[in-house]
């Protein structure tokens, strides 16, 4: 599958944000873990905007839940905006949607 994937980082006060744009997969994974946790490293909040990411694979849906897990875990609020359906699908599979969603029904 491995395509092209952006990563864009901006800094909004506590709030960092990344936008994800195109490929994401096992191929390219690891640039959003590098984003990713540098983001984390200097944030009090972390926004993930999915609405440009074209396709995904379980190892790149699993790299957000690895992001999502390791803010939790440094009591740093994270939230996904516009989700794409092909992402929640890969996850409920596994039973792990609820690890990024915030129970509203992201991605409907």
């Amino acid at each position: 599958m491995s395509g092209e994937l952006l990563v864009d980082r901006k800094n909004e006060g506590d709030l960092q944000i990344i936008e994800i744009r195109g490929v994401l997969d096992a191929g390219n994974v690891e640039q959003l873990a590098h984003v990713g946790f540098e983001a984390i490293g200097e944030a009090r909040s972390l926004e993930m905007r999915l609405g440009s990411l074209t396709d995904v694979d379980l190892t790149g849906a699993l790299g957000i839940v690895a992001l999502a897990r390791e803010a939790r875990d440094r009591d740093i609020s994270f939230r996904v905006d516009g989700p794409p359906r092909e992402l929640r699908e890969l996850l409920e599979e596994q039973d792990l949607w609820q690890e990024i969603s915030d129970g509203a029904g992201q991605g409907e």
